[in-house]
């Protein structure tokens, strides 16, 4: 694949005490622990074509199993749109 991504994160938590983590499947690197009020990078680089989970790594609050989400990685000059759906359109 050959390029790397680039994650900045900032815990924008009010409260000193409420740190968040960060990891994508496949990261060379262990989680990334962000303290409140700061920013952090970290740098990817996918081994293949795929959809790549990243996750909060460090409990922080009740809605912590909401703090995830995917990469889709695609090919060099692909063109193929991201499409979403919950499976239900009509043909």
């Amino acid at each position: 694949m050959g390029d790397k991504v680039y994650f900045h994160i900032t815990n924008l938590e009010q409260d000193f005490d409420v740190p968040h983590g960060f990891a994508v499947l496949g990261q060379n690197t262990s989680e990334l622990l962000v303290m409140p009020g700061q920013t952090k990078t970290s740098v990817w680089e996918p081994k293949k074509i795929g959809v790549w989970p990243f996750y909060c790594t460090d409990f922080c609050s009740a809605l912590h199993q909401e703090m995830q989400g995917y990469i889709r990685v695609s090919p060099a000059g692909s063109n193929t749109p991201i499409k979403w759906s919950l499976g239900d359109e009509i043909e």
